[in-house]
């Protein structure tokens, strides 16, 4: 088993995380496949998909791959995934009691925020990551200044980043990226060889291959 700090600097290292929002169980069992074939090791599977917690117990014992739950709303859905496998914890919103459940089992949350008085109160109650969202109200040049006065924490944007903005966050000092919509719409769309080949150019844009 991973430890917290294990899991931490895996989810750095690979800077993407996938996220798969689909349809059933079986679409995102074959999207994380197919965005594992094109280099990506860090997937989160919404909580709004259908099976979701299905597909983090089948796939969470994978050692290549870091399998995370994501859209955690609440703490009993936080237990539930970690109790299924999750290594890792997402939230759209800066819900304390999820952090605090995550804590308690050791395992890394990645809080949403939209200002800096969120990521000061994420910090304080422990969270390491934290993500912009949705990135799409915002430019890339708000992330540097959000770490003007909070250079110590670690933020990605989520929610609207793309092969054609990526660098641009990443210039502006992001550690890593949520990547959401386009993974999704191919996985729904069926198309996994397509999947495949831009989980690839993400990696490749980002500048870390999957090892």
């Amino acid at each position: 088993m991973r430890t917290y700090p294990e899991i931490l600097s895996e989810l750095l290292r690979n800077r993407i995380i996938a996220i798969l929002r689909v349809r059933d169980a079986e679409t995102a069992e074959r999207g994380v496949r197919a965005l594992a074939n094109g280099g990506i090791r860090s997937i989160e599977i919404a909580m709004n998909t259908p099976g979701a917690l299905d597909v983090i117990r089948r796939t969470s014992d994978c050692r290549e791959l870091l399998v995370g739950a994501g859209t955690v709303l609440d703490e009993t859905t936080c237990r539930l995934a970690i109790m299924n496998g999750a290594q890792y914890v997402v939230t759209p919103t800066l819900n304390e009691g999820v952090i605090r459940c995550a804590g308690r089992y050791q395992k890394p949350v990645v809080c949403g925020c939209m200002t800096p008085t969120e990521m000061l109160r994420a910090a304080e109650l422990g969270v390491n990551m934290i993500k912009i969202f949705p990135a799409s109200e915002f430019s890339p040049s708000s992330l540097r200044a959000f770490k003007g006065p909070l250079p110590q924490f670690l933020m990605g944007p989520t929610g609207g980043v793309n092969l054609g903005n990526l660098k641009d966050w990443d210039r502006n000092g992001a550690d890593f990226f949520g990547i959401a919509g386009e993974f999704s719409t191919l996985a729904d769309a069926g198309e996994f060889e397509r999947l495949t080949q831009i989980a690839a150019e993400y990696m490749l844009e980002a500048g870390k291959r999957g090892e």
